[in-house]
């Protein structure tokens, strides 16, 4: 009996996990539609259906790519807090340096008014956001405005060092994604948390 034919919802979903795994070899800028549609196994009018032009696909792979990354940086709950809090670190470090024209663009994109990109770009930062929190509570420090803001500024100092680390390598990675996870604890006591808090064993 022959395989029931997908549903366009499917179909589509198909199509950007083709693109996403071709961005392991592909950089983002000369991903083209057609290759895709190859790898895919089905037209290339058949990839304007689902995303009416290319302006539309590349935003739909953004769109897929922001979202597998929030994804990866959900924290494994039964790990003690300090290793959620590396673990974190080392995952968005490690989607960034793997593909840093995405990340950029995602940023340039979620500032330049795209309503879609800028809810995607924020709900991942929210979700980081709370997810420390969460873990702070676990050693009795209540989220205030200041130490959501903190965090939220500590997200962007990662960004920062991640992507300059990518453009120019001046100390090993580990060391890199030390300064990453060391920039959170200098950043708390500016938020009015206690100086020796450590997202130890709870």
């Amino acid at each position: 009996m022959p395989a029931a034919p997908r549903s366009p919802a499917d179909r589509r979903a198909q199509i950007l996990d083709v693109a996403m795994r071709l961005l392991d070899s592909v950089p983002f800028e000369q991903l083209s539609m057609d290759q895709v549609a190859a790898e895919a196994g089905v037209s290339s009018p058949l990839l304007f259906h689902y995303f009416k032009n290319k302006h539309g696909f590349r935003n739909a792979v953004l769109e897929a790519s922001a979202t597998e990354l929030q994804r990866r940086m959900t924290p494994d709950t039964s790990l003690p807090l300090s290793a959620q809090l590396r673990a974190g670190v080392e995952t968005f470090a490690e989607a960034v340096i793997a593909h840093p024209a995405i990340y950029l663009a995602v940023m340039r994109m979620a500032g330049s008014g795209d309503d879609g990109m800028r809810k995607i770009y924020r709900g991942m930062r929210r979700t980081f956001t709370q997810e420390i929190g969460r873990a702070l509570a676990q050693v009795g420090v209540s989220t205030t405005p200041a130490l959501e803001a903190a965090i939220q500024g500590w997200q962007a100092f990662m960004e920062e060092i991640v992507l300059s680390w990518v453009d120019h390598p001046t100390m090993s990675r580990s060391e890199m994604i030390d300064l990453c996870e060391r920039g959170l604890y200098c950043l708390l006591p500016a938020a009015g948390v206690d100086h020796g808090i450590r997202l130890e064993d709870g």
